[in-house]
């Protein structure tokens, strides 16, 4: 997304730069632009609301994701409308300031999950709930040596050894990074 935005932003200076007038928008064409913009942006709107009430880190990206939207679906319409209706030039400076919004919006996004796609170790009250859990979860577990844990996108992959036995099960335990 963030490359898009580079080349929106490159589109929109270089419309600024040949500084040349475009054609009117005609009623037909203006209410399709309305009809699918507002449309797109109602959806978007009530799934926002939908996905952002959710306990799920998943589904809480989604409604991110669909506020981003929202945003970048009512600023590209009242550009391109204001533009039509007065000044050329409002709809390729919302388009700069849309792919600006884009890039900063998207470069923090991959900055923040960055770590945790990588395998940051998970931190320490982690890793003490782990150990109780695996002492609690098997009788024949006695006593656990080395408990590890790594992000690995909002779950943690989590290695467990014991002295008496080597934990060779391996079960899908819904542990969420909740350190963000």
């Amino acid at each position: 997304m963030a490359t898009l935005g580079f080349q929106v932003f490159l589109q929109a200076v270089e419309k600024l730069v040949v500084n040349v007038t475009p054609d009117k928008l005609s009623p037909p064409q203006l209410m399709w632009l309305y009809s699918i913009m507002i449309f797109a942006t109602v959806v978007k709107l009530a799934l926002w609301f939908y996905c952002r009430t959710s306990g799920n880190n998943i589904v809480r990206a989604y409604a991110k994701d669909h506020y981003f939207d929202v945003v970048t679906n009512v600023v590209g319409l009242a550009a391109a409308v204001l533009g039509d209706m007065f000044y050329w030039w409002i709809d390729p400076v919302g388009a700069i300031v849309l792919a600006v919004y884009t890039i900063t919006n998207w470069s923090g996004t991959v900055w923040e999950n960055a770590v945790s796609l990588v395998g940051e170790s998970a931190p320490p009250e982690m890793l003490q709930k782990l150990t109780y859990l695996a002492i609690r979860h098997d009788p024949q577990i006695k006593r656990v040596d080395t408990v590890r844990a790594y992000t690995f996108g909002v779950l943690y992959f989590v290695s467990i050894l014991s002295s008496r036995r080597t934990c060779h099960s391996r079960r899908r335990m819904p542990l969420e990074n909740h350190s963000r």
